[in-house]
């Protein structure tokens, strides 16, 4: 079966199209990188849906895999359209960022939360300049952070990743009209185990 094979700049215009399906009130930005070895694309945006929700359409059109444990880039295969197709772009990544409005809400839910270790350990309220500035990062919490690593602004952050104002995307067409029919193989006899087929369609 012949294969059409698509390059990074026609793969970038199907995930505009296909997320301007999913969330056709949100201005993303998709811009190729083409370099030695391959391509990606990168999408950003501001507040709206979080990461995982805009993951979901643009994993369909990821090209290759990456497994860490053997630094291994692997191929994934798709059909579009019942048409075997190469899309252009070895991976996707996506990028959201938050305005002072969504930080603040992220500032209060873990405010609210953890009202009583701030009070305990006489921290007032965090701000946003703080956040903006990073000067949250060795804000500590006594008694509930208790690892290296933790923070104030590792929780507005965690909050912020995981805050939407929405429970999901519409369908999108052109999404749904690609299939991933299968991978190179090597990651799940030689490496971690990483299967593209486990995607939900």
């Amino acid at each position: 079966m012949t294969t059409r094979y698509l390059t990074c700049a026609e793969t970038a215009k199907l995930v505009r199209k296909a997320l301007k399906e999913a969330f056709p009130d949100v201005k993303f930005s998709v811009r190729s990188n083409v370099y030695s070895g391959g391509a990606s694309l990168a999408v950003v945006w501001t507040d709206g849906p979080n990461p995982q929700q805009v993951e979901a359409v643009t994993c369909r059109f990821k090209a290759s895999y990456f497994d860490g444990g053997i630094d291994y880039k692997g191929s994934i295969y798709h059909m579009m359209n019942g048409e075997t197709v190469s899309f252009g772009a070895d991976f996707i990544n996506t990028s959201r960022a938050a305005s002072d409005f969504a930080v603040e809400q992220a500032i209060d839910r873990v405010f609210r939360n953890l009202r009583s270790n701030f009070l305990e350990a006489g921290i007032d309220k965090p701000t946003v300049e703080d956040f903006r500035s990073g000067k949250l990062w060795a804000t500590v919490l006594p008694g509930y952070h208790c690892t290296g690593g933790e923070s104030v602004q590792g929780d507005i952050n965690a909050c912020l990743n995981r805050a939407s104002d929405r429970l999901r995307g519409k369908v999108s067409k052109t999404a749904q009209s690609v299939f991933i029919t299968h991978d190179d193989g090597y990651s799940r006899s030689n490496g971690s185990g990483y299967s593209a087929v486990n995607i939900t369609h």
